[in-house]
């Protein structure tokens, strides 16, 4: 390679474990905020000072958030079409060997 820096396995391994354990710890951080947010649901959230309109949006952005968070945990089925194919696989649980224990 004429420039830049060729990575180790060390290397290659460590940033495997650090991003598999960011995606691990954003997916737990959108759920809390996702539970919390619909506890206080939105009249909750208006009493914060949102609008309606905001509140609403809010909501709708951290379900989708969830969304992606628990298709990560295994408990939201992805794929499929018109509700044929879709499966439960548990990211989390795949990547375990990378990210190690908590």
């Amino acid at each position: 390679m004429a420039i830049g820096t060729v990575a180790t396995q060390a290397q290659l391994n460590a940033q495997l474990s650090s991003v598999a354990m960011g995606l691990r710890s954003t997916a737990g951080q959108i759920i809390f905020l996702w539970t919390y947010a619909n506890n206080l649901g939105l009249a909750g959230l208006e009493a914060l000072g949102f609008s309606v309109a905001d509140a609403t949006a809010f909501l709708a952005a951290a379900d989708n958030l969830a969304t992606v968070a628990q298709v990560y945990q295994g408990t939201v089925q992805q794929g499929g079409t018109g509700g044929t194919g879709a499966t439960l696989f548990n990211f989390q649980t795949a990547l375990a060997a990378v990210t190690g224990p908590y």
